[in-house]
């Protein structure tokens, strides 16, 4: 009976994947090795998890912002996470949220529009990657 259980729960799961079209996306695992988690696209939200403290993390993206030339005001900021949003070139609006999860390891999700924009969301996730293995 336990087995037929868990059929059924791993085909609900399969249907309903391939429902929510491109529900999940991983790719960037040369990174992990240099401190930069593999991430997932997931409902709109490109999210990617760095082996770093969230300060750090936070300033590698204000200055991925500022790289960019997105104007940005900061939502929220505490000891646990924070949120900024910013206007593209376009007009579009972005929003990133940073989680701490631990001392060493900080999640960050970025959401380009309304529904998601997954090549704007990347291009901004790899300027902050650029930033962070810098410093």
């Amino acid at each position: 009976m336990r087995m037929r259980t868990g059929q059924v729960t791993l085909y609900l799961f399969c249907c309903l994947s391939g429902l929510s079209g491109c529900a999940l996306l991983v790719a960037g695992t040369a990174g992990a090795t240099l401190g930069v988690g593999t991430y997932h696209y997931v409902e709109g939200n490109l999210e990617r998890d760095y082996m770093g403290p969230f300060l750090k993390v936070w300033q590698a993206t204000v200055e991925g912002l500022d790289e960019l030339k997105v104007p940005y005001t900061i939502e929220s900021q505490d000891a646990f996470g924070g949120q900024i949003k910013g206007t593209l070139f376009d007009g579009t609006k972005a929003t990133i949220d940073l989680k701490k999860k631990s001392d060493t390891l900080t999640t960050l999700s970025v959401r380009v529009g309304l529904l998601g924009d997954r090549d704007k969301s990347q291009e901004i996730q790899e300027t902050i990657t650029s930033r962070f293995k810098k410093q």
